[in-house]
């Protein structure tokens, strides 16, 4: 028999994005290691992104969802909503309002209502731990008060830092260490922690100290079944560069543009041949930059893709790139698409920094890695790329590094955790007793 897990995740189906992949797969493929989850999210009210096809995955996986009226400030209701995109003023007050009144972050008036709905969940069914995956960091809160109220284990997800999240900003010192004290409050409640990437892993047992609950690595990744529903397009006429995902306020892809720029004036033939591809979304001040370099007839905006159809563009291109910004912290970040990137087996031409991203694509067996600012060595980059696709010898990377992080794969690492605190946890719980 199934054990069965509580799986908090503001971020679900049929919100889109980067953030819901991680929970998603994990509720996908944890049946397969003898875990039934139940997943506690809210109703997707007013979001920027929607993305029905994961939510019909989720469906054709048999992934129970129970829902809660979205109390969140910034995304209220239950009927889903497209937002507008947020204008950089707009952006800046909803930032400026949070840093200063909303602590863990903007989501906590979802709290009350998710830890009401998850204790009537638990009070149903024979429920064996609790899984909570953050940001946003209100959804450690819940299930730490859940884990108060009922004494059942925790497991908490750390997709990004938490105190040295780059996405956040401290108007004061009190607010640091405010924030400080809730992160240590709530993590040292945890039975067990998971984070995404080895220099999380130590900052936060740094941070946590000697009393640290044990924490292990268990990277992003990406689905083989994805991947094996895309079939590549055979196209010789045109040598196609591919982003997937966002761009920033700092992170931006100004260096690559100024790159294929630079080859386009030493090589004519590259000119002719290049294609140069963006899914997720583009923004007037990228449109700019391209208009003013010349680049417009050969970009192709595809904005927001279902998440299928994406993976069918990155199998479609000859070479993929990312870029990271010159922000603070930006070396401990591991962006999700590497790890599709790499699924796709794919060259992969990176602007990064030194730091856990570059490491990763310096063992993947087909990537450049250029400083985010080296547009004379992404030029050449780009270059190489191109001679070696006219070749017909452009570079794979290497599958067997890529194995450990399918998302079945991944997801077998945290039943074995949701394994190891449910049996050290169990007789300390007298909830169902």
């Amino acid at each position: 028999m199934k054990k069965k897990v509580l799986m908090i995740a503001y971020y679900f189906p049929p919100m889109g994005g980067s953030g819901v992949q991680r929970p998603l797969k994990f509720a996908k493929y944890l049946k397969k290691f003898g875990w039934e989850p139940i997943v506690l999210a809210p109703e997707p009210g007013m979001y920027h992104t929607f993305d029905d096809s994961l939510l019909q995955e989720a469906a054709q996986a048999s992934i129970r969802i129970e829902r809660v009226e979205n109390s969140a400030i910034f995304q209220p209701g239950k009927k889903k909503r497209s937002a507008k995109p947020k204008g950089r003023l707009l952006s800046f007050f909803i930032k400026w309002i949070t840093s200063w009144f909303f602590l863990p972050d903007n989501k906590k008036g979802w709290i009350e209502p998710a830890v009401e709905r998850g204790l009537e969940i638990i009070n149903k069914e024979t429920i064996h731990a609790i899984f909570s995956t953050a940001p946003p960091y209100s959804n450690l809160i819940i299930a730490h008060q859940l884990k108060n109220k009922t004494g059942l284990p925790v497991v908490m997800d750390l997709r990004d830092d938490w105190l040295g999240s780059h996405w956040i900003s401290y108007p004061t010192r009190w607010h640091y260490r405010k924030m400080k004290n809730i992160e240590k409050q709530t993590l040292s409640a945890a039975d067990a922690i998971t984070v995404v990437n080895d220099t999380y892993n130590k900052k936060i047992k740094k941070r946590l100290g000697e009393n640290s609950p044990p924490i292990q690595t268990i990277p992003n990744g990406y689905d083989k079944e994805n991947f094996r529903k895309a079939i590549p397009a055979r196209d010789r006429e045109s040598f196609t560069i591919l982003h997937s995902g966002l761009f920033y306020d700092r992170i931006k892809p100004d260096s690559f543009l100024k790159s294929i720029k630079k080859l386009m004036v030493r090589d004519d033939e590259f000119r002719k041949h290049v294609d140069l591809q963006f899914q997720g979304g583009l923004r007037q001040t990228h449109w700019k930059m391209i208009n003013q370099l010349g680049l417009t007839k050969y970009v192709t905006d595809f904005g927001y893709l279902n998440h299928q159809d994406a993976v069918q563009n990155l199998v479609n291109a000859d070479l993929l790139f990312l870029t990271l910004g010159k922000i603070p912290g930006i070396d401990a970040v591991t962006p999700g698409k590497v790890f599709e990137y790499m699924g796709s087996l794919k060259p992969i031409l990176a602007y990064v920094p030194d730091g856990i991203t570059k490491k990763l694509l310096e063992n993947y067996g087909a990537a450049t890695v250029v400083g985010i600012e080296s547009v004379d060595m992404g030029a050449d980059a780009i270059q190489k790329y191109f001679l070696q696709w006219k070749a017909g010898k452009l570079p794979s990377g290497d599958i067997n590094y890529t194995l450990q992080f399918e998302r079945e794969f991944t997801a077998k690492q945290l039943s074995e955790i949701c394994d190891n605190v449910g049996m050290k946890d169990t007789a300390k719980s007298n909830f169902y007793n």
